[in-house]
């Protein structure tokens, strides 16, 4: 589903097999493009939808972070990349690989690719498959501040879990933050799961924005402020519980059923913070 979200951030939900939110911020001179997608065939869905609604091609388009699904179609869009520093040299390495089903599969077996990732590979890019990694013209560490005119898109490193590269972008005045993947679960590790070292400062950077609107990567529903808060209050809640217990499972969640429902979310985050021990 495509669709205009606030006067200058236009949203494509994400979709099968795992193609991801993507998003313009449009202001009076420039577009912004986040993340680029899953292939050529997703950014084309998304850029024939700006045209659609009379949109300035993007300018830029900025990266979340260096999983395949957010930057494969970065030669569709064919402007100048903007990243992490980190996004950088991930996709460096990420240049020097084969993509036919073989290497895929040598990659998993080597534990350099994680299964789940190579068989949606393999369903968004049938072989033959080509694969053309972009490599960043504009490189930042910490926060880039882009003015779009009439409308400025901070880009922030927030680091996570889930991509020690995850970004977030701020746009004002629609007071929108696009969150990336930076929530999610540790993906690259033999075990997924969340620290609470990382998770808790994560949820501090996040928290010090003013947003009203957030964009989640593989999520469709746009959360607003009192949704976000509460979410991420579980999963705080659910990381101080585990380290105050410790690796007891039965202990965490009777004192979990203790303190009321223990819904999906909940559930799922202390097992993660569980794994993470």
């Amino acid at each position: 589903m495509f669709q205009k979200i606030t006067d200058h951030v236009y949203w494509m939900t994400p979709d099968k097999p795992d193609r991801p939110s993507l998003a313009a911020v449009v202001g009076e001179r420039h577009t912004l493009m986040l993340d680029s997608g899953a292939s050529n065939a997703h950014a084309r869905l998304f850029l024939d939808a700006l045209a659609g609604e009379g949109v300035r091609s993007p300018r830029y388009v900025a990266l979340t972070h260096w999983h395949w699904d957010h930057v494969f179609g970065a030669a569709e869009v064919d402007v100048p990349i903007i990243a992490h520093a980190e996004t950088a040299e991930r996709l460096a390495v990420m240049a020097g690989y084969e993509w036919d089903d073989t290497s895929l599969d040598k990659r998993v077996a080597t534990h350099e690719e994680v299964e789940s990732c190579a068989r949606d590979i393999k369903l968004e890019l049938p072989e033959p498959r080509v694969v053309r990694i972009e490599l960043p013209e504009i490189i930042f560490r910490d926060a880039l501040d882009l003015d779009l005119c009439g409308v400025t898109c901070r880009l922030q490193h927030v680091g996570g879990d889930h991509s020690r590269d995850s970004i977030v972008a701020f746009i004002e005045p629609d007071r929108v933050l696009f969150l990336g993947d930076c929530l999610y679960d540790a993906l690259y590790a033999r075990t997924r799961h969340y620290s609470t070292r990382r998770v808790f400062a994560l949820l501090d950077k996040l928290d010090k924005f003013d947003a009203d609107y957030y964009i989640e990567g593989h999520n469709s529903t746009l959360m607003d402020r009192p949704a976000f808060e509460a979410y991420s209050g579980k999963m705080r809640a659910a990381g101080i519980l585990v380290n105050k217990i410790g690796a007891n499972e039965t202990a965490v969640f009777a004192a979990a059923r203790a303190r009321g429902p223990v819904d999906e979310d909940t559930e799922f985050f202390l097992r993660a913070f569980l794994a993470g021990l």
